[in-house]
């Protein structure tokens, strides 16, 4: 029989650290004196105690590494469970890695000057939704009221539900920034079906993800959105996967100054 400073110093695990085991139930004493509280442990329990320290070194937790030995005696057994366990630490190292690429992109961005840093870029998932819209080519952006007076009128019989917050998006076709004859389609996001009137549209669009940026500010800021939203993109090696659209939070239909105007730039974009 080994006291527990002779097992601790032939196992390499801290005095510490058997007591914390045995108090866990993960490796217990195999005698007690009931007199004195010593503990004394046996030459065959270091298999065990090697095990506990290589399932560690995994980066296993303590209940894990309790329930691989109790669980799992057959090393097919084993296999099975660690590959499991590896798959999950892959994905832990995945996600590690884009947080690690976002925190350098964003110590780059900090380098070039702009109205719009980069950290203010999120990833959002937009859910499956419903949209009552008007398309057609404008000359300039300033003109994009007309198409929400124009979808105004179109859908005034229909009754429309919104939805809770409601969604006021504009969707740019073009595939890129311009400042004549743009393509754009605005929608008001809907609960419910309707029926088409002519001109305006009832659609389901399918859920999807975004990069987003959302600020406060007048409308001259968009460039600066876009063209953030666009580099963050690229340093965070995704792909833009659809138009860009804005969805207008607080616009001018109830707000009458452009510096309290709530904006939010978003671009689809899927992993390369």
């Amino acid at each position: 029989m080994l006291r527990i400073g002779e097992f601790s110093a032939l196992s390499q695990i801290s005095i510490y650290m058997l007591r914390h085991y045995d108090e866990i139930g993960l490796l217990t004493p195999e005698h007690i004196d009931k007199y004195t509280g010593y503990r004394y442990y046996s030459e065959t329990q270091l298999p065990t105690a090697n095990k506990i320290r290589a399932l560690k070194s995994m980066g296993l937790s303590l209940p894990l590494i309790k329930e691989i030995l109790t669980k799992y005696a057959k090393d097919y057994e084993l296999k099975a469970y660690l590959e499991t366990q590896a798959v999950q630490q892959r994905e832990k190292i995945e996600q590690m890695q884009k947080q690690l690429t976002l925190i350098e992109s964003t110590v780059r961005s900090l380098n070039r000057p702009s109205p719009i840093p980069s950290y203010s870029v999120a990833l959002k998932e937009f859910p499956k939704h419903n949209v009552i819209s008007y398309r057609q080519v404008i000359t300039t952006p300033d003109q994009e009221g007309i198409l929400w007076a124009k979808l105004a009128e179109e859908t005034k019989n229909l009754k429309l539900h919104y939805t809770n917050p409601q969604w006021n998006i504009a969707i740019f076709h073009d595939g890129q920034y311009i400042e004549e004859n743009l393509d754009v389609e605005v929608q008001k996001s809907v609960v419910g079906t309707y029926r088409r009137t002519g001109l305006a549209t009832f659609k389901t669009v399918d859920a999807f993800i975004a990069a987003t940026l959302t600020f406060k500010g007048p409308y001259m800021n968009l460039p600066a959105a876009n063209e953030t939203i666009a580099r963050w993109i690229v340093d965070n090696h995704y792909k833009i996967s659809g138009p860009r659209f804005n969805i207008y939070h607080i616009s001018p239909e109830t707000e009458d100054s452009f510096g309290e105007m709530i904006t939010e730039v978003c671009f689809p974009i899927q992993s390369k």
